[in-house]
């Protein structure tokens, strides 16, 4: 038998998922038949504002729901998200549906399309971290190099800090973009106004693309969401990125956009093609309800997400472990340092796995953060959020026995 051919080492070259190493222990714990609060992934218990639309369009005798449609996605939908955009101050001043908006299959694909339409193999993109763990696959997928930049951790700890100054230590000959998200994933950092003009400044002063992750731009509970697209010089070299799964509930739903200059969306609308097509007209048509509906459900959403963030941070406090308040987003980025002193982050996800409640392994959202875990605060009603966090209680006494 021949030898098979090798596999492609770009490929290899992307991480794994982050709870691979937990794997086996998750899987032991659904045989036994134990519960398992999943405070892990970044989604909604909350039904969406468009829940009724897929009942209807799921019912529809539409013969179109089932023929291709417009690769560069629905024109309506295309233009209400575009004039949202405009009247939540989110994004570039100026958005134009036709010419600056790509949808696409969620906010990972539209950060795709943006990448590889800006990016060279062998490019370096200076990657802020503690960063979104799939970011990095993204942007080797794209050929680029991610280069981790410590940053927003150490903006909590030191205000004045100057981000251009930080970013500028790691740059090369070979740097053409910076990709950061504000509110980020997962530490909840939203940068102001002061730290995303340092961020401009570097960036037009060496000629640099920004891939700016908005996707959470709904859900600042401490401040205001700010993009760096409004700062002058910025808006023609920015790219944004959003997704509905985050600001209406509809990750399943699988929609996201690019908000771009236009010879960028111009490109990307080839790759979008060149990879899926075109997002599912069913899922357009969900997405379309829920963005011309008026904003209430994001607002009481974000009442209530606040609220479950202060009880985390409430049902949290005197654990040993040292917390951030996150100022937006779902997360709450836990290091747990002092309490696992020369043990590995792995022995207490392994006791909360068993105590039953899963947790996010910090090493996946960058080098320096082996000892911290990410909890989702929104993934669960109130009163099973706090039987996760008890839980995760019960598993850190049990590793101080």
């Amino acid at each position: 038998m021949t030898e098979q051919p090798p596999l492609s080492q770009s490929a290899l070259a992307i991480p794994q998922s982050v709870f691979a190493e937990l794997a086996p222990r998750i899987e032991a714990r659904a045989r036994s038949g134990g519960d398992l609060v999943g405070l892990h992934i970044g989604d909604t218990y909350r039904l969406p504002p468009a829940a009724a639309s897929f009942a209807r369009i799921a019912a529809a005798d539409d013969a179109d729901l089932y023929k291709y449609s417009s690769v560069a996605g629905l024109d309506a939908l295309r233009e209400a998200f575009a004039a949202r955009l405009v009247a939540r101050g989110h994004g570039p001043k100026s958005v134009e549906a036709q010419r600056h908006v790509v949808v696409c299959c969620g906010a990972t694909h539209a950060l795709f399309c943006g990448a590889r339409a800006i990016l060279e193999a062998g490019d370096e993109v200076l990657v802020a971290s503690p960063y979104w763990p799939l970011s990095v696959g993204v942007l080797r997928s794209a050929g680029a190099i991610p280069v981790e930049v410590p940053l927003t951790s150490w903006l909590d700890d030191e205000p004045s800090l100057d981000p251009g100054a930080v970013l500028a230590a790691a740059r090369t000959p070979r740097t053409r973009a910076i990709y950061f998200a504000t509110p980020n994933n997962p530490d909840g950092k939203v940068f102001s106004q002061r730290q995303l003009a340092a961020i401009a400044q570097f960036a037009l002063a060496h000629g640099l693309w920004v891939i700016a992750d908005e996707v959470y731009a709904d859900y600042v509970y401490d401040g205001e969401h700010c993009s760096i697209a409004r700062h002058d010089g910025m808006a023609a070299r920015t790219l944004c990125a959003y997704s509905l799964s985050k600001s209406h509930g509809l990750a399943g739903a699988r929609v996201g956009f690019l908000v771009a200059p236009e010879p960028v969306t111009q490109v990307a609308r080839r790759i979008a093609t060149h990879t899926v097509f075109h997002a599912p007209l069913a899922a357009q048509r969900v997405a379309l309800a829920a963005v011309s509906g008026d904003d209430g459900w994001i607002d009481e959403a974000r009442r209530d997400y606040r609220d479950a963030r202060d009880a985390t941070l409430q049902a949290l406090d005197g654990c040993g472990a040292r917390i951030c308040t996150p100022a937006g987003g779902s997360y709450a980025f836990i290091d747990f340092s002092r309490v696992l002193g020369t043990r590995r982050l792995t022995d207490l996800l392994e006791r909360c796995i068993d105590r039953g409640v899963l947790l996010a392994p910090g090493e996946g959202f960058g080098a320096p953060f082996a000892s911290w875990a990410r909890l989702c605060f929104t993934s669960a009603p109130r009163a099973r959020l706090l039987e996760g966090v008890a839980r995760l209680r019960d598993a850190l006494c049990d590793l101080s026995r």
